[in-house]
């Protein structure tokens, strides 16, 4: 081999490393920023039960590895209790338009957070794996209350906290009706969405910088983004009924997301479809339908109504 060759193919490879060195070194800075959630970067809580005349309990519990979380409990009359799950980078607070109508109906409702999340411990986000952690230690919960029948124990959750309700409720963990807005479900299409959503970069680079990201997220978390594919496990909670809420307009996910959960859901499932809406926006665009489908949904399945 020649000198000149030689010195060719070092430049080559030498430029070879420092681009893939530059790579790593950006997609791991994307995803640290996308699961570390310090309290200082997470969204003021502005709102309560209060602000809509509603009757509630500060609650405070702690989960298995220790972390302590907070909510609101909002006691009902039929005997029938919500556990509501908020999306990421909310909070509790995200749930309350459909608390209220919930308990107008007469069902107990409960508002938790997920760790990282509002004024709660942890600072990282696992978008439904550790997460599942926070939602047992709240069921738990509510078996503890004398108030609470544990054979009319419901989930909602929207965003992450769909899938957490999807996750969680596929082991079989006794509650008796699951409804989801705008789950998620692990696709590539998805990851390169959230991404574009989550980060500034050129729509044309995500594709190829996504499993870089995925790669480092996975690192920093401690856990492998398969692990969070709803898809593969949402059959698993049947004969527990679920109901797929999502929205044609969805820029996050995407629409065809809760098409796929419906299809991949064994019965008894239903499919509430509101062309127009986007992500987790349903009362802005059919408030009826969606308040209809969701007090039907679970009056028929905790109340047998």
């Amino acid at each position: 081999m020649s000198e000149g060759l030689k010195i060719t193919l070092i430049v080559i490879l030498s430029l070879v490393l420092i681009i893939f060195g530059a790579l790593s070194f950006m997609t791991r800075n994307i995803a640290l920023d996308i699961v570390r959630h310090p309290m200082e970067e997470r969204p003021e809580m502005k709102e309560s039960p209060e602000n809509y005349g509603l009757a509630f309990e500060k609650v405070m519990i702690t989960t298995e590895d220790g972390l302590a979380l907070f909510g609101w409990f909002i006691p009902g009359d039929n005997g029938g209790t919500v556990m509501i799950q908020h999306g990421s980078p909310g909070g509790r607070q995200d749930g309350l338009y459909e608390a209220a109508f919930l308990n107008k109906a007469g069902l107990s409702v409960l508002l938790g957070s997920f760790r990282a999340h509002d004024e709660c411990e942890g600072n990282l986000i696992s978008f439904g794996y550790y997460e599942q952690k926070d939602l047992k230690a709240w069921h738990q919960y509510l078996l503890g209350r004398d108030d609470v029948d544990p054979g009319r124990i419901g989930l909602f959750g929207e965003s992450m906290g769909g899938g957490t309700s999807i996750l969680y409720a596929a082991g079989d963990p006794g509650v008796q009706a699951v409804a989801t807005g705008s789950a998620f479900s692990l696709t590539q299409e998805v990851v390169e969405k959230f991404i574009e959503f989550e980060t500034d970069l050129p729509p044309a680079l995500i594709p190829m910088l996504a499993k870089f990201i995925v790669f480092w997220v996975e690192q920093e978390a401690g856990f492998k983004a398969a692990a969070l594919d709803t898809e593969s496990v949402i059959a698993d909670i049947s004969p527990v009924p679920v109901m797929i809420i999502h929205g044609g307009a969805d820029d996050i996910i995407g629409p065809q997301v809760g098409l796929q959960l419906f299809e991949a859901a064994a019965e008894p499932k239903e499919l509430i479809w509101i062309e127009e809406a986007g992500h987790v926006n349903f009362e802005d665009f059919e408030p009826e339908v969606y308040q209809e489908a969701m007090v039907d949904f679970f009056n028929q399945y905790l109340l047998g109504d």
